[in-house]
This record gives structure tokens, sequence and C-alpha cells, in this order.
């Protein structure tokens, strides 16, 4: 089998490339999924290289799986003993296998936002510091920062400038020793700890640093300080360091993601081999020439242009709107004219936005238009309350010292067990010195609870002992027989049967997702469950078999291809956004969150840009993006909403490269026919250039408005010429 037979000329040489630091530069569609599968698989298959002495990072857990299939595919079976995972779950293998060297015990619980933030609200109030200055929220997002900068809580402290942060460093301080009494990390803390690891016990950096003699890195673009430093310490043994990657996607500035790694990597390893990937096998020919034309603004980058075998394709159209609800609107119409007229399943399509806030008037409008869709990023599976309930009883059969999981479902289901005796119940684990389930086998000389709290409790710590000794067990018969203990669905509020029946349905779906990775996980325990669920991203949540409309924000649309893209919000103040006009490394990633969102489609790209738009306070008027007008005009065609505009808006919006809006000249005129189209209505055609669907038309529609369109978008209802 010759494994490489199939890969273009730069693709083959990146994945033969195996010795000393590579930088391959990929480009949106250039196939670098492939080059990292093909170059794991060549290794092993080719150079007989052992699985365990490799290790991939990427950055989500379906790009992970992805892998995993495809090498599943090339070598006949997934490698038992190979590493591919996100950096966190990569963590997370590395601190259960070494973890105790830093008093982490196994089984330890891994806290989500809303985890931290409880105890943070318990922090801050405990320190009398619950204020608006001072809200879980933003202390957590300070502490996050700090430690993707490897900032420890003592460092934190000796560098405080100002009052705030001086305030904030004895959260920190708390906030550590709390989270190290419940045997529980944070997100940040599975890149930051295994550093930790590293750096205190040098001979376990060493093993680790030995073991992996090859190690690739996708998305490099997005690495933040903490990544790079546990890559630098891994790769430390033998430098065969493969990073893949593509400074004009880098779009995580916001949450710490450095470009200046992937610019300076032959910097950081002299010697290296860079390799351009620039033959996309996604776009058409149109779309990438738009997208180049748009990033090569951008100071910080490497040059590299794409190109394909593909066709030209149809003109970007971007469409003039009055407000968002007619945005929305449109974008409507446009899914409906793409399914219904070019047979595009609803599930290849997307709606991307900036921000979280434009998703209402579009979920208004497919609403309204009985249009199924996903909200990408909106309420996530594992983040609805009957589910978070039930992984609390699992964190806590596995890890006894889980104090927020055990404050959320002492009484859930209703038990008896209110506040006062949870009050309570933390004093007296504070005056045992241990976790609130450990202090639960000392309530026999504890006066301050009444006989009735007291035998409440006993009955609840009985439940979870029936349960504790069963966490070798698959994961999945634990859960189904816990929820039949529970009485869960009993519960579920009858009052609106609507909400139980959806709450009772996502119940059954976790067992179903339980037994699922049960099946296909040797090790198919709770601890091993919950590693998984903990670690999701909103991207692994997408159903790709559902027949919906995607909407979503750009930034959860990376990694992910469509054949038709609409982009709503082309507008200043929005994309690029307010917040990033006060400097050019930020307009900079906003122009690099355009490129991504273009390079999404595959065929089309449809924009909009709207005259008002709703902001706090009332509407406001919008300029133009300054991203429409780097677009040149031969790749763009130009809409504007008749009924939309008018007067100066209409004047200020045709001045855009002079293609906005035509007017005819009055009078008599000679037509080739008329057409309709579903946007402007039927209009006259004066001129056609080229034959068939992609030819062009010169039309003039109601209220004398000359505009080109393709023949394609347009239906003819008579014709004065033979085509």
């Amino acid at each position: 089998m010759n494994l490489l037979e199939d890969l273009n000329p730069p693709q083959r040489l990146a994945v033969e490339t195996v010795d000393g630091p590579v930088l391959v530069l990929a480009g949106a569609g250039s196939g670098k999924t492939r080059v990292l599968t093909y170059r794991i698989a060549h290794l092993i298959h080719d150079l007989g290289v052992a699985p365990e002495a490799v290790l991939a990072f990427t950055f989500t857990n379906k790009a992970a799986g992805e892998m995993k299939e495809r090498l599943g595919g090339l070598l006949g079976g997934i490698p038992p003993r190979l590493w591919v995972g996100t950096f966190h779950a990569t963590g997370v293998r590395i601190l259960r296998a070494r973890g105790d060297r830093l008093g982490i015990r196994p089984g330890f619980s891994i806290y989500d936002v809303d985890d931290q933030e409880k105890l943070l609200r318990g922090i801050l109030s405990d320190l009398q510091m619950a204020d608006r200055e001072f809200t879980p929220r933003s202390v957590r997002a300070t502490l996050s920062a700090a430690k993707n900068a490897l900032v420890s809580a003592e460092a934190f402290e000796a560098t405080t400038e100002t009052y705030r942060d001086q305030k904030v460093a004895r959260v920190f301080h708390e906030y550590t020793r709390r989270l190290r009494e419940a045997n529980a990390l944070d997100f940040d803390d599975l890149i930051g700890e295994p550093i930790r690891l590293f750096e205190k016990h040098p001979e376990v950096r060493e093993q680790f640093a030995e073991r992996f003699r090859y190690i690739l890195v996708d998305e490099y673009q997005d690495t933040n300080p903490a990544q790079m430093k546990l890559i630098g310490h891994l790769a430390s043994r033998h430098e065969n360091l493969c990073v893949v990657g593509d400074d004009d996607q880098s779009i995580y500035g916001w949450r710490g993601a450095d470009i200046r790694h992937i610019l300076s990597f032959e910097d950081l390893y002299p010697g290296a081999t860079a390799i351009r990937l620039e033959q996309n096998y996604r776009s058409t020919q149109v779309i990438l020439a738009a997208a180049h034309a748009v990033v090569s603004n951008n100071r910080l980058r490497h040059e590299k242009e794409l190109w394909t075998e593909r066709e030209e394709g149809d003109l970007l159209r971007l469409t003039l709107v009055g407000d968002e609800v007619e945005e929305a609107q449109l974008a409507v119409g446009t899914v409906t004219d793409e399914v219904n007229r070019m047979g595009v399943s609803p599930s290849e399509i997307a709606v991307l936005y900036r921000t979280n806030a434009q998703s209402r008037a579009l979920e208004t409008a497919f609403r309204n238009a009985a249009i199924p869709y996903e909200l990408v990023g909106g309420t996530a599976f594992y983040q609805r309350k009957e589910i978070k309930d039930l992984l609390a009883y699992l964190r806590l059969l596995v890890n006894d010292r889980d104090d927020i999981a055990l404050a959320r479902i002492i009484n859930t289901p209703k038990r008896g067990i209110g506040a006062t005796t949870l009050e309570r119940l933390a004093v007296h684990a504070a005056r045992e010195g241990t976790s609130l389930y450990r202090s639960l086998a000392a309530l026999d000389h504890a006066a301050e609870f009444s006989a009735v709290a007291t035998r409440r409790l006993l009955e609840f710590r009985s439940l979870l002992e029936e349960f504790r000794g069963r966490t070798a067990e698959r994961v999945d018969r634990v859960l189904k027989d816990l929820v039949e203990r529970l009485g869960y669905f009993d519960f579920l509020d009858h009052d609106d049967p609507e909400t139980a029946h959806d709450q009772a349905e996502n119940i059954e779906e976790l067992v179903v997702g339980a037994r699922l990775f049960a099946d296909r996980n040797e090790e198919g325990t709770i601890d091993a469950f919950l590693n998984e669920v903990s670690l999701l991203t909103n991207v692994d949540r997408i159903d790709e078999t559902a027949e919906k409309v995607r909407l979503m924000t750009i930034h959860n649309a990376k990694g992910l291809e469509f054949d038709v893209v609409c982009l709503a919000g082309l507008e200043e103040g929005l994309l690029p956004h307010a917040s990033s006009l006060d400097s050019d490394e930020g307009l900079e990633e906003e122009r690099r969150l355009f490129y991504v969102a273009v390079t999404r489609a595959r065929d089309r790209v449809r924009m909009f840009s709207a005259e008002t738009r709703q902001r706090w306070g009332g509407g406001s008027s919008c300029l133009l993006s300054r991203f429409a007008e780097e677009i040149p005009e031969r790749l763009m065609e130009v809409e504007e909403r008749p009924r939309a505009w008018g007067g100066a808006s209409r004047g200020r919006r045709a001045a855009h490269r002079g293609a906005a809006v035509e007017y005819a000249e009055p009078g008599p005129r000679r037509t080739l026919g008329t057409v309709i189209h579903p946007t402007f209505g039927r209009g006259d055609v004066l001129s056609q250039d080229g034959t068939g669907p992609d030819a062009r038309l010169t039309v003039v529609f109601a209220g004398n408005v000359k505009k080109r369109i393709v023949a394609r978008y347009a239906q003819w209802e008579e014709s004065h010429v033979d085509f």
C-alpha cells in the first residue's frame, strides 16, 4: 500500500519531512488534516515508528475524532497507545498518570465555568467582596488570563499595582486553596498543572519528552503561551516537531492566542523547514480571490495565495438592507431559495455573525418561517439543569471532596434538606477539617442538627454509598440505575408537561450517550466519561446528521465548511468590531475573522449590511464595513433593497466603489427580454455576457435601477432573442 500516492507534491513533502522542526503553512481548505493524518500513518506504517512515540495535538475533540477515524482507515485500526487529542485532554492524561506528584488524586473533578463561578461567589461572600466591581464572572476572567500566562497566585500578588488587583490576589489564593481541598481543577489547570509538574519534577518531564519522538500540532496559530510552553517541554528531547497552521486564520487573540508564535517559528527553531500548502480543495476561485484581496491588507502574515482547480464560481453577493429584521427575512429567503431551487441541504447552509446578540432577529425569522435551525453555542446539552444534576452525582461518586457537586444535588430531587441545613453542614465540615460529604460520616456528635435533619442527611449518604462501590463498572449501567433509584423522572416539573417531556428525553439521551461512550472506549468508566464530557466544545456538540440550518458566530464556525455561507452584519462596529478599532493588531484580527467566514463556503457567499441596527438605547445608523470596500468590484455583486434605502443613505451606499446602484437613462430602450428576480422583482434585460446559467445580465428594475446579475438567479419571463 502506497500511502502517499494521493497527495499533491507540497502535501507529500510535508508528510515525508519527518526529522527536525517543520512549519506547514496550510491555507484554508488545503488539506491540513489530511497531511497530519498521513504523516502519522507514514511514521507508523512506512517508517516503523511505535505508536506510543507519536503525540498529536488538536484544538477540538471533533478534530481529534476525525483524525482517529481517518487513521483507522489508513492503518486498519487505531493504534491503542497513540496519543491524539486536545491540549486539555492531553493534560488530563498526563495528570492522571503522574498528577500524584503534585498531590492531585485520581478521580479529580474538572470544574466548568458554572462551577468556577459558584466557587468564586462563595469566596467573594466570605471575604465580604461581593459587589459590582468584584463579580464572579469578572474575577474568573482575571484569574483565567493570569493562569494562561502561567502566573501563579503568588506571582500575581507580587506584581499587583492597583487596589483591585490586591483584592483579587486574596481571592486567587483562596480559590487555589479550595480547588486543592476539593481535588478539583479548572480548565486552565489542565495545561498549567502539567507544566508545573514538568518544572517541579524534571525526571517526569524527561520521561514524557523521551517517549514522544514525534510531536504534531494542529492549528498552531491559535496557541497561547501556556500551550507553547507545554509543547516546548514535550519536544525538548528530540525536536521532531511538526506544526501546521495558517496565520490568516488566527482569530483567538481575545482568549490569549498569540499570532507571533507561528510568525516566529523559524526564529525559535533555526533550520526549520517551511512548507506552504496553497492548493485549495474547498472553495471556488472567486471566493478565494475575494478572501485574499481582503486579508492581504494585513501586515502580520506569511505571504501566500490560495488557488483551486475548481470553477470560477458565483460572485459574492452583498445585499444592502434597512435593518436587522429585513436582514433576517432576506437570510430566510436566501436559505429557502438555496434549498428549493438549488437543491442544497439545509445542513450545508450556515448563517454567520460576529456577536451572539445578532442571533435574536435571525432566530425569530427562522422560527416564524418554520425553518429548522440549530443555534450553535446556545444552551449546550451538557449545560442543561437535569444533565448537570446527574453529572454532579457521578462526580461525587468518584471524588468525595467535590463540595460544589454535593451542594448542587443534596436536595435534588427534593429530600427536605434546605439551605439552613446545608450551611450547618458546611460549618460542621470546617470543624471536622474535611469535605462536606466526608463530614456526613461524623454526624453522631453534631448537636446543630435536628433528628429529622440528621436522618435525611444520613439517607442521602446511604444512597450515594450504594453506588460508590460501582465506579469501575460501565458508566451507562451505573447511570441508568442511579436515575431509577433517584426517581428523577418523577421529580420533573409535570405542571409543565412539554418541559418535563423535553427533560425526560434529555436524560434518556444522556444514558444513550454514556452507553455509546462505553461501547467505543476500553475504559468506559464514570471517571473516563466525565473527562470526555467536561472537555466538549460548541463545535463538538454540532449534530451533523440533523437537516437544520446552522446559526453561529464566526468564531464557532472555525474548522467547519458549508456549501453556502450567509454573513450578517457586515458593518463598521460589528465586523470589524468596535472594540478592535483602537489598535492595528485588533483590526488585523477582525480582518482574519472575515477571511475565516468567507472561506467556510464551498460554492456561494451571501453578505448583508444594514442601514440601521438596534443597539442599547435605540436604533443607530451603520456604515458599510471597510472589508466590503476591500473586495474588488469584479468579484462582488452589490444589491440594494429599493424599499429600504433612500435619500442620503442611498447616495452613501451608491458610493461603494461606484458599484452599488446605477440608474438607467430615461426613455425608450431595446430589451432582450424580461426576467423575474427573487429580490428585485421584474426587470428588462439590456445586455447579456456569456451563455447558460452563469451568464451576466444587465437588467433595469423598478425605479429605473440598473443592476448586473447572474442569470441563474433570475427566471426568464419572455425573450426577444434566441439563446
